[in-house]
């Protein structure tokens, strides 16, 4: 059974993680708790590790299908931010109480889902040009730190920044936050090692299921509607914060 429920966790991730670019991590870290039993802490870091090879295989299948929607400069400018954060996020993990971790996050995904949805509504207006690098390196940090905090891939705060504030549109942030996920995961998983945050043995049947997931969500992201996929995500995200703030 266990094997199972891995196997379709790995799936899920894989599919969210291409089809809306944010790592997958918001279904697999509380999939890993609830249905697998795992503790807060061993469930991130063990999420990070898995999402790496659905990232790749998702940037691949978007660039097969459609190429050009990777900004690879603005990816640049996150990744070097992120690969910062996501030091200081894996070391800050031991130093905070489970509950108040699954507290957190919680108030994390209600904010980023209600907004998403439309619920929560702030003026937006887009970087200029010359302004957004800075910028960029700050979104990275905040992204690598809450990567290896939640083990979520950090896309869950890179897709939607990039899309309000940065001017890209969703397929262009999918693809772009699906290379900073790539790297700020790699830079969290060996963190997480460290710490012994890993289960090595249950990534054998996660990781194939979320490659199979990525190629699919792929093809879904380049058919449905950007408004469609931001409901979607949001409307997960809501889920999970309440599923989170409840244990």
């Amino acid at each position: 059974m266990k094997r199972i429920k891995s196997l379709l966790l790995g799936f899920i991730t894989g599919l969210f993680s291409a089809g809306l670019g944010i790592g997958g991590g918001i279904c697999l870290v509380p999939g890993l708790m609830f249905l697998v039993g795992y503790g807060i802490k061993k469930a991130m870091g063990t999420s990070l590790i898995a999402i790496v090879p659905a990232a790749f295989v998702g940037i691949i299948a978007h660039y097969i299908i459609q190429p050009g929607n990777v900004k690879l400069v603005i990816a640049l400018f996150v990744i070097i931010g992120s690969i910062t954060g996501a030091r200081f996020g894996a070391a800050l993990i031991n130093k905070i109480s489970s509950e108040k971790l699954s507290k957190l996050f919680a108030l994390l995904l209600l904010f980023v889902g209600l907004r998403l949805i439309g619920i929560i509504r702030m003026p937006i207006e887009p970087l200029s040009t010359g302004a957004i690098y800075p910028w960029l390196v700050v979104l990275g940090l905040a992204s690598g730190l809450v990567s290896a905090l939640f083990g979520i891939g950090g896309g869950i705060i890179t897709v939607p920044v990039l899309y309000l504030f940065f001017g890209l549109t969703m397929l262009q942030t999918i693809n772009t936050s699906l290379v900073v996920v790539l790297f700020t995961t790699f830079a969290g998983s060996i963190f997480h090692r460290k710490f012994n945050n890993i289960d090595i043995g249950l990534i054998k049947f996660l990781v194939p299921a979320a490659l199979v997931g990525a190629v699919i969500g792929a093809i879904v992201a380049n058919l449905l509607p950007a408004d469609t996929l931001k409901i979607i995500l949001g409307v997960i995200v809501v889920l999970c914060s309440i599923r989170f703030w409840r244990r």
